[in-house]
C-alpha cells in the first residue's frame, strides 16, 4: 500500500481507465419490493375490503393466503441468500431443501382438517403493509446500489491498480495504490441462489465475485476479494485488452 509520503507514478496522460465496482448484498433485494408492488397490485385489483375492531377506514385484502404466504418465503429466501453464501453443491443441496419445504408446505396447506387444532395457516398483508414495505426498501435499495455503492470502486489505469474511495481522505482514509507488475483476476460465479438467480445470471446478467492478486514491483504481491461485481466479464475484458501480458483474467 502506497502511503503519501510514497506517492507512484502517474498513469500516463490518455490511458484507458478501467473501473470495477464491489456492491453490498442489498443488491439482491431488488426481488423482494419488486414482488411487493406486484402483491399490491394483485391485492388492489382483486383484494376484499374488510373493517377491523370499528375502524374508519376499512383494508383491503386479498382473499388469498397463498399471497402473502409467496411473499413470506421469498422474504426469508433473500434474507437466507444474502447472509449464507451458497456455492457448488451446497448450493444445490440448498435448492433441494428450498424445494422439498415449499412442497411440504403446500401439502400441508392444502390437506383438510389437518391444521383444523390449532387454526389454519393463514397470512394476509394488506395493500398498505406491500406499499409501505416495498416503497421503503425500494428507496433504500436505490441510494445504496446507485449512489453509496458507486462512492468506491477499483480503478485499473496502466500499471496502477487503485481502490478509490470518495471523500476517503475526509473519514481519515489514507489512499491505496500499487504499480503492478502482473495482474491475476478470478471471476467467481459459484453462488447458485445469489449470482445466478437474484442476480438475473440465467439471463446473460448476474453477479460476480472477483479476486485479484497483484504482483507489484520490488517483490511481494497484495490480494484482495471485489464483492457482488455486476456484469463483472465486461471489465475484466478491458482489463485484459488495457494490459495484454501484464493481466492473466479467468472468466
Amino acid at each position: 500500500m502506497v502511503t503519501p509520503d510514497q506517492p507512484t507514478a502517474p498513469a500516463a496522460k490518455g490511458t484507458p481507465e478501467i473501473r470495477i465496482y464491489a456492491h453490498s448484498p442489498i443488491i439482491y433485494w431488488w426481488v423482494v419490493w419488486a414482488y411487493g408492488f406486484f402483491c399490491a397490485a394483485l391485492t388492489y385489483v382483486q383484494g376484499e375490503r374488510l373493517v377491523i375492531g370499528g375502524a374508519e377506514k376499512p383494508l383491503l385484502i386479498h382473499p388469498s393466503p397463498w399471497v402473502g404466504l409467496s411473499f413470506t418465503l421469498l422474504l426469508l429466501l433473500v434474507i437466507l441468500a444474502t447472509s449464507v453464501r451458497a456455492r457448488g453443491i451446497n448450493a444445490l443441496l440448498l435448492l433441494v431443501l428450498l424445494g422439498g419445504a415449499a412442497a411440504a408446505t403446500y401439502v400441508v396447506m392444502n390437506t383438510p382438517g389437518l391444521w383444523a387444532t390449532p387454526p389454519s395457516l393463514l397470512l394476509h398483508m394488506n395493500l398498505a403493509f406491500y406499499l409501505l414495505l416495498s416503497t421503503v426498501l425500494f428507496v433504500v435499495w436505490f441510494v445504496i446500489v446507485f449512489i453509496v455503492d458507486r462512492l468506491s470502486y477499483w480503478r485499473v489505469r496502466g500499471t496502477q491498480v487503485e481502490r478509490v474511495q470518495l471523500f476517503g481522505s475526509a473519514l481519515g482514509r489514507a489512499p491505496e495504490s500499487w504499480s503492478a507488475l502482473h495482474v491475476r483476476m478470478t471471476r467467481y460465479s459459484d453462488d447458485i441462489i445469489a449470482h445466478k438467480i437474484l442476480a438475473l445470471g440465467f439471463l446473460g446478467l448476474g453477479t460476480s465475485d472477483v479476486d485479484v492478486k497483484v504482483s507489484i514491483f520490488g517483490g511481494g504481491h497484495e490480494q484482495f476479494r471485489i464483492e457482488n461485481v455486476w456484469r463483472a466479464s465486461t471489465p475484466l475484458r478491458e482489463v485484459q485488452s488495457a494490459m495484454g501480458q501484464k493481466a492473466t483474467v479467468v472468466i
